[in-house]
């Protein structure tokens, strides 16, 4: 006898951001690039 387990879950995901310039207060600023955390990718899991 087998026993199969099937979980659907999200998992964080790393989305690099560019390095972009960026207005504050009328002074031109630059921005660096950097990972941020998106969810949103499913995950099967079967075992």
């Amino acid at each position: 006898m087998t026993v199969s387990l099937c979980l659907e879950f999200k998992a964080p995901k790393l989305v690099k951001v560019k390095a972009h310039f960026r207005r504050i207060h009328g002074k031109v600023v630059i921005v660096r690039s950097y990972y941020r955390c998106v969810e949103g990718r499913l995950v099967d899991w079967v075992r």
